[in-house]
């Protein structure tokens, strides 16, 4: 579904299921079509989180918690499509919040926070 306004209804981009993101995660993760935004790695930087961290919550590695925060995913009107959340634990125990979106076939991991 494209995003449109029509009078004074507006449609959307499909927002994607639990199942159908982290079925897409595992796949594009595996295949190394992913990449991290400059904001992300300097995000990653300053709380001295490691991208490997980030891809073990991402696919829901033993230990990382990984669970899905609807709550928090957020509609960009000029890509017309969604942003979503997921939250985990790394190893030395801090919640992290990712958010992430699903763009030409990669999947650009947005910003990394440590709740």
């Amino acid at each position: 579904m494209i995003g449109f306004e029509q009078g004074r209804r507006q449609f959307i981009g499909k927002k994607k299921s639990n199942s159908e993101i982290f079925s897409l995660l595992d796949e594009k993760i595996r295949a190394e079509e992913y990449f991290f935004t400059n904001h992300a790695k300097v995000q990653c930087k300053k709380r001295n989180i490691l991208e490997i961290e980030v891809l073990d919550i991402l696919e829901g590695r033993i230990g990382s918690r990984r669970k899905r925060r609807e709550n928090k995913d957020l509609y960009e009107v000029d890509r017309m499509d969604w942003n979503y959340c997921i939250e985990g634990i790394n190893p030395d125990n801090q919640k992290i919040r990712i958010i992430f979106t699903f763009f030409e076939n990669k999947i650009p991991i947005i910003t990394v926070i440590v709740l």
